[in-house]
């Protein structure tokens, strides 16, 4: 959680915490690229940000204003709030209900060559209503939560189904694992480029990835019945080529960040708008 040193009204200061993390989902089924067309309600989070009617990235949503994406989608040019459109609720690429921005914050660190910091969040002009099962938050997950290496997750989007192909209009998912660090950098694999905000996920084998128009979507895990959100999607290798899995912003090394972002925004205003809180019991560019 975010701290302080001081409490100006010397009164505990109590948060609204969100339900967050919900889906239709049911257990994995067999088996973007290589992956399978969703159904409506299983990833509630995930939003298409477009461009005069175009897709151009996905996102995540983490409270009612808030979108995380990745920080190569809202660079130079496409920096400009009054350009993006927010599309949520529907698995249709050109459906959804459609939420004008009013921000775009980039990390400060970003790296346009490397894609450290990889990460970016969109405040809405208007608030995401979240009474149905097809608009719902992704659960930010806590630091330090324990992910295997080979932790089970999905991603989703409406990228290219194959290299070089085209979008896809409705909405596709997959099943990947978590890689390590350590494999992930092997010389075989991305030899020593993965940095302490980057998280890999797929298959050394090939088949199943993300891909171009996937960009700043969830990479999502199911802990304690809750889905969390690891990772954004970043970048790649080709798309589900062997030994170059995809490559994810590191949701857990940003937490501080998001936290401040939305604190300072709402400092004075209205703290019940604070991220939600949650507990746990023990090459191209996409």
């Amino acid at each position: 959680m975010f701290s302080r040193d001081f409490c100006p009204s010397r009164k505990v200061i109590s948060l609204r915490c969100i339900d967050c993390g919900r889906s239709t989902k049911q257990a994995p089924s067999s088996r973007i690229v290589g992956g399978t067309v969703a159904r409506s309600g299983e990833w509630p989070w995930q939003v298409s940000l477009q461009i005069k009617q175009s897709h151009v990235c996905g996102g995540s949503i983490i409270t009612p204003e808030w979108i995380v994406t990745a920080a190569h989608c809202v660079e130079g040019t496409y920096a400009y709030a009054l350009l993006w459109t927010v599309y949520a609720g529907s698995i249709q690429k050109s459906g959804g209900q459609a939420y004008l921005v009013e921000r775009i914050i980039s990390h400060p660190n970003y790296n346009s060559e490397t894609k450290d910091n990889d990460i970016a969040l969109m405040k809405l002009k208007t608030s995401l209503s979240f009474t149905g099962s097809n608009i719902k938050p992704v659960c930010l997950p806590n630091a330090g939560m324990p992910w295997t290496d080979t932790q089970s997750c999905w991603i989703s989007g409406w990228g290219y189904t194959y290299q070089g192909g085209s979008t896809s209009s409705v909405l596709m998912a997959a099943n990947v694992p978590l890689i390590s660090s350590k494999i992930c950098n092997s010389p075989s694999v991305y030899n020593g480029i993965i940095t302490s905000s980057m998280i890999c996920a797929g298959y050394l084998s090939g088949g199943v990835d993300t891909c171009q128009g996937d960009s700043g979507g969830p990479l999502v895990t199911k802990t304690n019945d809750l889905w969390w959100l690891v990772g954004d999607t970043s970048w790649g290798t080709g798309c589900a080529k062997r030994n170059k899995p995809g490559v994810y912003g590191n949701i857990t090394v940003f937490l501080d960040w998001i936290y401040h972002q939305m604190q300072v925004e709402y400092y004075s205003v209205s703290w019940h708008n604070l991220p939600q809180c949650g507990s746990i019991s023990d090459s191209h560019w996409h």
